[in-house]
């Protein structure tokens, strides 16, 4: 169970607008305890990083780009980090999501990569969607001969020898134009959708689920006015009928409506409060208020959590029938249902401050990893990279502490 979105905020007020800011985020929902961690990968780091069962010589690749993401860091073959999730240098960015029923890969093919390398493949060579396409499909773009040959993105079947190796996923890779795509793989076949608003959620695939939008066209973020301004009926109320359960189709809907508030305001920054322009007519900047990065940075991560909302114990799992609908078993003596899905961390990715940021369950602290202060020329190749751990995340403190920080109100600025 995962959700991904993104954000498109002005990074000034007042005309002429300028060059628009693009974050994307996504929660991360699996039950139990996956060790994670955050990995730093060079410019010259081969791939692949591990053996991979189900593919014979396997053909490798060297990263040309530096990235960061997040990987399981024990629960994978030879314990070799295989992401779920990250961003470039150049602003791309790629996350693997949850897609069962669904997915079933191609066995083999020419130029073959494993869908756990998928990811690093993308996230180590692509600096655009753009470029990222023509690898895909197969084509030539302005009839480059430079255009790598189209690779084929192999799993096994979830059956048979090798289906403890079966993770079914699709993938939603954004750049820093705000340009997404959606890939997955049905019967075999690889499918990519052009995405305009970067929304992605689980099964059903991506084209049932954009064709249910049209199920909620007359949801609207648009009210007639807010509890203080009016008497008419207040803001969100055109928003009943928008679903609230954690299904997969609800969760993309909500993600696809509630994402769409930024595009529907003043390009250029006009009337967003002191944010994201920063700036209040004839007052300056205001202490205390978000600037642009800010502002696209919190709200996307509290869009995604709205859209998601599954904390910790949220969601339970009954106990399996043979233990707790034993024979003559009364209802007191069954067995309690255990922790189902939980949001194990959230992460956005600012495509153009290309900065990677993530909120671990158990922590109301956002942690920041800039890219642009990192050396990807000269940092250590795998499995010497630097990483931090996200899940379980030692030695972070997971609140602010202010007691200390208190003074007389009429100090305050």
């Amino acid at each position: 169970m995962c959700t991904t979105l993104m954000l498109k905020v002005p990074s000034t007020t007042g005309q002429p607008a300028g060059p628009p800011l693009y974050v994307s985020s996504r929660a991360m929902e699996m039950p139990g305890v996956i060790e994670q961690n955050v990995y730093v990968v060079p410019k010259g780091q081969e791939f692949p990083l591990g053996q991979v069962p189900f593919l014979i010589d396997p053909p490798g690749w060297t990263s040309t780009i530096g990235f960061v993401g997040i990987a399981a860091s024990g629960a994978t073959w030879e314990d070799a980090p295989n992401f779920n999730d990250g961003i470039n240098t150049a602003g791309l960015s790629v996350g693997a999501l949850w897609l069962q029923p669904g997915t079933k890969y191609p066995l083999g093919g020419d130029n073959p990569v494993s869908y756990f390398e998928f990811p690093g493949w993308i996230l180590g060579q692509f600096s655009t969607v753009a470029e990222l396409k023509p690898a895909l499909l197969g084509t030539n773009v302005g009839g480059s001969d430079e255009t790598p040959p189209a690779i084929s993105v192999v799993g096994p079947l979830d059956d048979g020898v090798y289906q403890n190796y079966f993770v079914p996923l699709h993938y939603i890779v954004t750049d820093a134009t705000g340009a997404s795509i959606i890939i997955e793989f049905v019967d075999g076949v690889i499918h990519v959708h052009d995405s305009d608003n970067g929304v992605m959620a689980n099964a059903p695939t991506y084209d049932w689920q954009k064709t249910n939008v049209d199920n909620y066209d007359h949801v609207s973020l648009v009210g007639g006015a807010t509890h203080a301004t009016g008497t008419a009926p207040p803001l969100g109320g055109s928003l009943v009928g928008l679903p609230g359960d954690s299904l997969s189709a609800s969760r993309f809907i909500r993600a696809w409506y509630l994402s769409q508030g930024f595009g529907q305001l003043p390009p250029d920054g006009t009337g967003w409060l002191p944010a994201p322009g920063g700036e209040t007519p004839g007052e300056g900047d205001p202490p205390g208020f978000a600037d642009p990065e800010q502002t696209a940075v919190v709200v996307a991560l509290q869009l995604v959590q709205i859209c998601m909302g599954t904390p910790y114990g949220m969601l339970l799992e009954a106990a399996p029938k043979s233990t707790s609908d034993q024979a003559g078993a009364t209802p007191a003596a069954k067995d309690p249902p255990t922790v189902g899905d939980y949001t194990m961390w959230t992460s956005v990715r600012d495509h153009s401050n290309l900065a990677y940021y993530f909120m671990s369950a158990f922590s109301g602290i956002l942690t920041k990893v800039d890219l642009t202060e990192i050396d990807f020329d000269s940092a250590p190749t795998y499995p010497n990279c630097n990483a931090l751990q996200v899940l379980p995340q030692p030695g972070v403190a997971w609140c602010v502490d202010a007691t200390t920080d208190l003074k007389p109100a009429a100090a305050l600025v």
